[in-house]
């Protein structure tokens, strides 16, 4: 990305974010890939982030949770526990698949998309982020904008997977938000 409107911190992010999707398998950069990016950085703005609990395993974890699609029934069911109370696992399976039909066998996960050489598409949720970094910079005075201003519109945007992320990993978006924009330069 050489975006002048960019400083060189913010294009690291989205360089990070291009790896990060790239290694994943993914066939482009989304909001997902841009927030491992803020948890992942060498910077202040990683340091910050990683103080209110974004770690790049954390969101690697979640986005990975997310993306898995539904899980088969019983797969987090502790047998031994439910056995411990009386509860026979193998007998309720049972009972449910006789009054329900059995349970569809989870399809493989199968790499949908090869490996991409150059730069990956970057997904609308994303480009909407980039475009917020730049008018949340202007609204600052501040040009180009750089990864604290990146990241702070990463963190609070409303859609996708950041959300579902940040709730699991116990993280308030505006805390988080609020600290990236003041304390990091």
């Amino acid at each position: 990305m050489r975006n002048r409107q960019f400083a060189d911190d913010a294009r690291a992010l989205v360089r990070t974010a291009q790896e990060r999707a790239r290694t994943v398998g993914h066939p482009g950069i989304g909001s997902e890939h841009l927030l491992f990016a803020v948890a992942d950085a060498p910077t202040r703005v990683g340091e910050v982030a990683r103080e209110y609990g974004l770690t790049p395993a954390g969101v690697a974890t979640q986005t990975d949770r997310l993306l898995a699609g539904p899980r088969p029934p019983f797969a987090n069911v502790d047998a031994a526990a439910l056995a411990a109370i009386g509860i026979d696992l193998d007998a309720v399976r049972e009972a449910v698949e006789a009054n329900f039909g059995p349970f569809p066998a989870p399809s493989p996960r199968t790499r949908r998309h090869p490996k991409l050489p150059g730069h990956l598409p970057i997904t609308g949720r994303a480009r909407s982020c980039l475009q917020a970094a730049v008018t949340e910079a202007g609204r600052r005075g501040v040009s180009p904008a750089g990864a604290h201003h990146l990241g702070a519109v990463v963190v609070g945007t409303p859609g996708g997977l950041v959300p579902p992320i940040l709730a699991a990993l116990g993280i308030s978006a505006p805390t988080l938000r609020a600290a990236l924009l003041e304390r990091t330069p």
